[in-house]
């Protein structure tokens, strides 16, 4: 079996056509039809279903499907990083939540530029949901994410652990207090974050009001933090967020601290288990140390 197999299997498989996804390889159908038959024999099961009208993906062609991207995006990266440090330049892609921007990024990167003057950081912003697949696809080298990680191809370390805190309009009562206590916040309107971009800050708010009994009104879901934040100062509403935001706020947002035990989350910094480029191992214990 050879990468081109699988780079035929995947047009197909993405175009659902064998004419389509022959005129974008830029070879002829026949042959193309051919390379599938031949990498089904070898797997030793039908990858598609092929009637007259229609082609579509096995059960089989659909399992195939998701490892062959996997394989073909390593393929791909280990050419590209080959070539970068060929020339003499290597990259580390970070992907990251806004906390590792606000608490980890300003402290890490400079060292890392200073102990690698050549090395080019890419940075993208992504939501903890799609960061995991990123890793495994092999877009990112590592990633700045909220729990949870699944894939047994990761390993993950704690690199920050932080309480939520109320976010609050300036004008609100409760801004003149020190401290708030839970029962406070119960039937106050509620900003709450989205379960599928926030990660797991939405679950621990969630667990954090069952257990005080808080009523939560909730007036907006907010899709990001600055939106959570915008919403707050907009007066329609408090929120429980990670305690970095204080350093967010305007003059017309302020967060106070939540009285007794208050809920904590965890950053997590993760990355695949296969050896590492000495660029990246160099990254990781710069968090190291600044997290001791």
């Amino acid at each position: 079996m050879e990468l081109r197999h699988l780079r035929y299997f995947i047009a197909v498989a993405d175009e659902l056509s064998f004419t389509r996804a022959a005129q974008r390889l830029h070879t002829a159908q026949p042959s193309l039809s051919q390379q599938i038959r031949n990498l089904e024999d070898e797997v030793g099961t039908p990858l598609f279903e092929r009637t007259r009208r229609k082609v579509e993906l096995t059960d089989a062609g659909k399992v195939f499907l998701a490892e062959a991207r996997l394989v073909v995006a390593q393929a791909d990266r280990a050419v590209a990083r080959a070539r970068q440090v060929g020339l003499g330049r290597a990259t580390v892609t970070i992907g990251f939540v806004p906390a590792a921007e606000i608490r980890v990024f300003p402290v890490i990167l400079p060292r890392l530029r200073l102990r690698f003057p050549e090395v080019h950081v890419e940075l993208r912003s992504l939501p903890t949901a799609e960061q995991e697949d990123a890793l495994l696809r092999g877009d990112i080298d590592v990633a700045f994410m909220r729990r949870p990680v699944v894939s047994p191809e990761l390993r993950s370390e704690v690199v920050l652990t932080e309480p939520l805190v109320v976010v609050l309009p300036s004008s609100h009562p409760l801004a003149k207090q020190k401290r708030i206590a839970p029962a406070q916040l119960s039937g106050e309107p509620f900003i709450s974050t989205h379960p599928q971009f926030s990660g797991q800050v939405h679950s621990v708010a969630e667990a954090y009001c069952e257990a005080h009994g808080i009523e939560r009104k909730v007036a907006q879901v907010a899709t990001n933090i600055l939106l959570n934040l915008n919403l707050v100062g907009m007066g329609l509403g408090y929120a429980l967020l990670p305690a970095y935001v204080s350093s967010l706020t305007s003059s017309a947002i302020c967060t106070r601290p939540l009285e007794g035990e208050p809920p904590t989350i965890d950053l997590l910094m993760v990355s695949r288990k296969e050896p590492h480029s000495a660029e990246l191992e160099a990254l990781f214990e710069l968090v190291r140390e600044n997290e001791a």
